[in-house]
């Protein structure tokens, strides 16, 4: 395997993983020449080779030193003996022949004999241990090896997509072109891919333009982003649509008085009508149902939860939004005085905070902007029903139980519209109704998809709430556990690692981090992936702009990579501001 090139120097010491090796007088600018090209091993994170019998030994260089540095500066450059000069690596894998193939095993237990000979890597063993093979299809390409740019770092679909993907970085460093740059080649080499994008900013949709109907846009809120297609299609969400756990994740009642009292309104919200004000049941002339604890007699109220109890009469439509704090405030505050029943101020004051978030709600128009509070007729036509208004909603955002011929291959959510006290009981809920459907579904019952949730810390984080809105507020953490073997495959990209859940990222089984120099996010980094050795996290405070220390289970070692510039018209609309020029403008 060696025949074609001189060895660069041989091994004097094994302690373990680490090897020493003494470099030859010949080699003499750290750089060499063979029949691949040219390799270098002048700095730290470069690899040489072994030879090892029919293997070859791949070793990663950690320092180059002088044997005897202190000796070493007493000679003068007349001398003719130059010092003796050493490399000092760790093991990190081996290369075997299969069948005229190249293989590149990740361990450390194989080690070379003192004596044996090191080369630089040919372009043949390059390629191999980094992942690139010529002529496999439809692999992924992360990008350049930042050493070496001629070679593509890339991966099979399956091993990246069959475990949970995380891209990391501080904002500025080229996370979201990296991201569109993977999905545009998925898009064009899959044409039955299904990649779903919580687009926060409403970077995303310039870079897929050109995929034309293969990109379908949707715009969460009353108007479309500032970069939606022409006759962009709208959605606002519709309350009920929500289901109970995300009503309780948006609403946070307390444990023991808010929840049950929250619980009767939501479960009996379909035997309601509401005019905004007030409600009653399905087919009452009279509006008895209030939330504003009224003093005189409710004898009318109490009958009127009666007749909403006894589920006489189902409405033929969703009722107001503060249905449900009519419901709510009446169910709890009702107090039997006897011959009549009134409203308790006491009992009242337990779930005011919860009428509050409800009024509040109703009166914020960002909310209304982006959830539709007025009721309206069910999805479909037929009965009043929570989980057929879920299940239409999650087939709408995320797609329905089969491909279509015509469905398109990304979806762009445009959230540019929800501020950012909204986006995590919001998106938030959105997770949990994706969550309960798929496992509704069961494995091998959805298509495949890759949903994108950029800026993840905003909403990837458990919420202060009672136990059932913190337990369901939770319902992405088992969508990362799970979700993979219901045919879900998660990005997650952040520029705050430390904001997001530790149980997301663990489920992360590959990485690429950009420059992080927070001190937390570096920790979080460290604690959640699984190939995060000391020797990679050290090295990320100090990437350029662009490169990425890639690493994980869809590689055989960790990389340090240089992402490939996108073309003008496939690139998202995340560029820095043109301060300069526009400061400079007359």
């Amino acid at each position: 395997m060696q025949a074609l090139r001189l060895p660069i120097g041989y091994v004097v010491e094994v302690n373990g993983s680490a090897v020493v090796v003494n470099l030859n007088d010949s080699v003499r600018s750290h750089v060499s020449g063979h029949q691949g090209g040219i390799s270098s091993f002048e700095q730290p994170g470069d690899l040489v080779a072994v030879t090892a019998g029919a293997d070859t030994i791949v070793a990663r260089v950690q320092s180059l030193c002088f044997a005897e540095p202190r000796e070493t500066h007493r000679f003068r450059s007349n001398v003719g003996s130059p010092p003796l000069r050493q490399l000092r690596a760790t093991v990190i894998g081996v290369i075997s022949r299969d069948d005229q193939v190249l293989e590149f095993t990740p361990r450390d237990s194989r080690l070379p004999a003192l004596g044996a000979e090191a080369f630089p890597l040919s372009g043949e063993e390059l390629r191999a241990v980094v992942g690139q093979f010529e002529g496999d299809a439809g692999r992924i390409v992360f990008g350049m090896e930042a050493r070496n740019p001629s070679l593509r770092v890339s991966t099979s679909l399956n091993a990246l997509l069959s475990r949970h993907m995380a891209v990391l970085g501080a904002t500025g460093q080229g996370k979201t072109h990296y991201v569109a740059d993977i999905i545009q080649q998925i898009a064009e080499n899959y044409p039955r891919a299904r990649v779903v994008i919580f687009d926060v900013n409403g970077e995303y949709y310039p870079a897929f333009r050109y995929l034309e109907d293969k990109v379908k846009y949707i715009a969460v809120g009353a108007r479309p982003g500032r970069n939606a297609p022409h006759g962009a299609e709208v959605l606002k969400l519709p309350y009920y649509a929500l289901g109970r756990h995300g009503l309780f994740r948006l609403l946070l009642p307390s444990e023991k008085t808010q929840a049950p009292a929250l619980r009767f309104a939501i479960n009996h919200l379909d035997y309601v009508e509401s005019n905004g004000e007030a409600a009653k049941p399905v087919g009452q002339l009279n509006f008895t149902l209030f939330d504003d604890c009224r003093p005189g007699d409710a004898s009318s109220a109490k009958t009127s939860l009666d007749a909403i109890q006894s589920r006489v009469r189902r409405a033929d439509r969703w009722p107001h939004f503060r249905a449900l704090s009519c419901l709510a405030a009446e169910f709890h505050s009702l107090e039997n005085r006897g011959n009549d029943y009134r409203r308790s101020a006491f009992l009242y004051s337990n779930v005011s905070a919860l009428i509050n978030r409800i009024h509040g709600y109703i009166s914020d128009t960002r909310f209304q902007d982006v959830i539709d509070i007025e009721g309206g007729a069910p999805a479909g036509g037929g009965a009043l029903d929570m989980a057929v208004e879920t299940s239409a909603l999650v087939g709408k955002i995320f797609g329905n139980y089969s491909h279509e011929e015509n469905d398109p291959s990304i979806t762009v959510i445009d959230l540019s519209q929800l501020t950012q006290d909204l986006m995590p009981f919001v998106l938030g809920s959105l997770l949990e109704m994706l969550a309960e459907q798929i496992f509704l579904r069961g494995p091998r019952n959805t298509h495949p998809t890759l949903l994108v949730l950029e800026e993840a810390h905003h909403y990837l984080r458990q919420l202060q709430g009672d136990a059932e809105s913190g337990q369901h507020a939770l319902a992405y953490e088992r969508l990362a556990k799970e979700g993979r073997k219901f045919g879900l495959s998660l990005l997650v990209s952040t520029q705050r690692p430390s904001e997001v859940s530790p149980t997301v990222l663990a489920q992360c089984g590959t990485w690429s981090v950009f420059r992080l120099t927070n001190e937390a996010d570096k920790r979080a980094v460290a604690s959640a992936a699984e190939g995060a050795a000391e020797s990679v996290t050290s090295q990320i405070s100090g990437l350029a702009r662009g490169e990425a220390m890639l690493f994980g289970s869809a590689l055989p070692l960790p990389i340090r990579l240089q992402r490939i510039p996108l073309a003008e018209d496939r690139q998202p609309d995340s560029l820095d501001p043109p301060f300069k020029e526009e400061w400079s403008a007359p």
